[in-house]
């Protein structure tokens, strides 16, 4: 029966073969051991992502402490009285000057209330700047500062020109129903 086909015909055929057979072994084993490689690789990156996160979770769970502790107070005199006490501080330390003191002004909804504070402080440049700087680090979760501006008043008597730097902080909290 294979003296009836030329040779040419003969190797035509036993590469078709070879091909079908090598279709049919990559059918029947090696798609289903590559599907797994990539599955398990997925796996493996996703079981390194939960580790990655794993070990984040000590500093997630300070932060949260911390914004507990800096919300756990009811009184929202005590976010204007904390932040008078540190601006306070921080002028007697660094030669400078508190000259107005926030009235208490807040905002009221059925849902949330807002506090809103202005502080303005006399003093050179650098140490301004350290007291904004040391606000939005300290107290980023009792209170954002929403506006600080740098200006200077000519005094008359001295006949120089004061540094001076209005600090406007909300403090927000929602009330729970």
């Amino acid at each position: 029966m294979l003296n009836k086909f030329s040779y040419k015909q003969k190797c035509y055929g036993l590469m078709t073969a070879l091909m079908l057979f090598f279709v049919a072994g990559y059918q029947l084993s090696f798609s289903d051991t590559l599907q797994l490689s990539s599955q398990i690789d997925e796996k493996e990156n996703k079981l390194n992502w939960l580790k990655q996160k794993e070990k984040e979770l000590p500093a997630l769970k300070a932060k949260m402490l911390e914004f507990e502790m800096a919300y756990s107070n009811e009184d929202s005199s005590s976010v204007r009285d904390r932040l008078t006490a540190y601006i306070s501080d921080f002028a007697e330390r660094n030669n400078c000057l508190v000259t107005e003191i926030p009235v208490n002004s807040s905002f009221r909804n059925d849902r949330l209330k807002v506090q809103t504070n202005t502080f303005t402080i006399r003093g050179t440049f650098f140490d301004l700047l350290s007291l904004l700087y040391s606000l939005e680090n300290e107290y980023k979760y009792v209170s954002k500062i929403m506006s600080a501006k740098f200006f200077t008043i000519r005094d008359v008597q001295t006949k120089k020109k004061n540094l001076y730097l209005t600090l406007v902080t909300q403090s927000f909290k929602q009330k729970e129903k």
